[in-house]
């Protein structure tokens, strides 16, 4: 870290001179690093010093001429909402430590317990805290313009296409021609289903609240998509025993399933028999997925899971095992793989209980 410059808004000179003592101190420069102090005494001093210059940190009193309490908080976030506050107070109030937080302080520190070190770590934390708050911010509307891109261009130009491939279709005589055009209409439409998929994905994966969780009962989620799989081939025997249990997921919840069930049976070109069984936790319900296939051996196990992994796991969506964990971790559950019972791969989805 290069020279960290702190705006110090305090209106007691004791107090203020002992925070720079503190930072002089060569343990707290180890941990720190160089630091810049700048001090002011009241509110407008502080807005002056910050339209002024660039600070990577404010240390604040919360009693200051003309604010007092939370308020002072609010007020220096309205003045610069992108530099992270430290509350500094008399006061050792654990509701008001709670509430400056939920007002956008980073910590609160009460003077009577300061001592360098955790001043240093405080603002070293708060530093890098808030690094990754931008950070995640910016992800957050990167996901939100290319699920815009997803509900309105791509989605709009598509429609646009299954348009005129119908119109072709009904106006076409030649058999050739018919069949090429309804060839247009089933892609273009594979292709939106695939999109409206991703726009889910995005939306779960963005939201911090999991407020697109909702009950979900499993054995007909499960008992669907084992049917499907089952139909894939006469070398494919699928076995379901899931109890009635209702978990937290959301509608990706059976793509979720349908990934794991055709990853059992495209890893081999033999005769493959999965068993999927269900047994409740505390809190939780356990969904297994178990095949007698060749296995995945132990060292690859962790891998089978990351992005870019080439996987057999699809349902038409080639979303693969990538998107399974993606989604069962966003759901607060967890998957792993282990050795079935007969050799083979057993896949372990836990699933929170509604």
């Amino acid at each position: 870290m290069s020279v960290v410059d702190i705006l110090l808004v305090e209106d007691n000179p004791g107090d203020a001179s002992l925070v720079e003592h503190y930072l002089k101190n060569p343990s707290v420069r180890t941990f720190l690093g160089e630091t810049s102090l700048t001090h002011v005494e009241s509110l407008p001093d502080a807005r002056d010093s910050l339209e002024a210059a660039a600070f990577d940190v404010v240390l604040l009193d919360l009693g200051l001429p003309g604010s007092e309490g939370i308020e002072t908080v609010r007020r220096v976030g309205e003045l610069n909402a992108e530099i992270p506050v430290i509350v500094l107070t008399g006061l050792d109030d654990t509701a008001a430590a709670v509430e400056a937080i939920q007002s956008g302080a980073q910590d609160f520190l009460p003077k009577e317990d300061l001592d360098g070190d955790r001043l240093a770590r405080s603002l070293r934390y708060a530093i890098e805290r808030h690094k990754q708050e931008r950070a995640l911010a910016r992800r957050n509307e990167q996901l939100d313009f290319f699920n815009s891109i997803l509900r309105h261009d791509m989605q709009n130009g598509l429609n646009v296409v299954m348009g005129r491939a119908r119109s072709l279709e009904e106006q076409l005589s030649d058999p050739d021609h018919v069949e090429q055009a309804a060839a247009i209409t089933e892609w273009s439409r594979e292709i939106s289903d695939l999109a409206e998929k991703v726009r889910s994905i995005l939306d779960t994966v963005a939201d911090e609240d999991d407020i697109s969780r909702k009950p979900v009962a499993l054995a007909p989620v499960v008992t669907e998509q084992a049917d499907r799989v089952d139909a894939l081939a006469d070398r494919v025997d699928v076995v379901v025993d899931v109890p009635e249990v209702t978990v937290l997921a959301n509608d990706l919840l059976s793509d979720v399933v349908a990934n794991v069930l055709t990853n059992a049976v495209n890893h081999t070109d033999d005769p493959v028999t999965v068993e999927v069984t269900c047994e409740r936790t505390d809190g939780a319900a356990r969904l297994r997925v178990a095949d007698d296939g060749p296995g995945i051996p132990p060292d690859k196990r962790d891998a089978v899971f990351e992005r870019g992994q080439q996987s057999s796991a699809s349902s038409g969506s080639g979303f693969g095992l990538y998107f399974v964990s993606s989604m069962v971790e966003s759901y607060g559950g967890g998957v792993r793989v282990e050795e079935s019972d007969r050799g083979g791969a057993a896949f372990v989805l836990e699933l929170p209980s509604a």
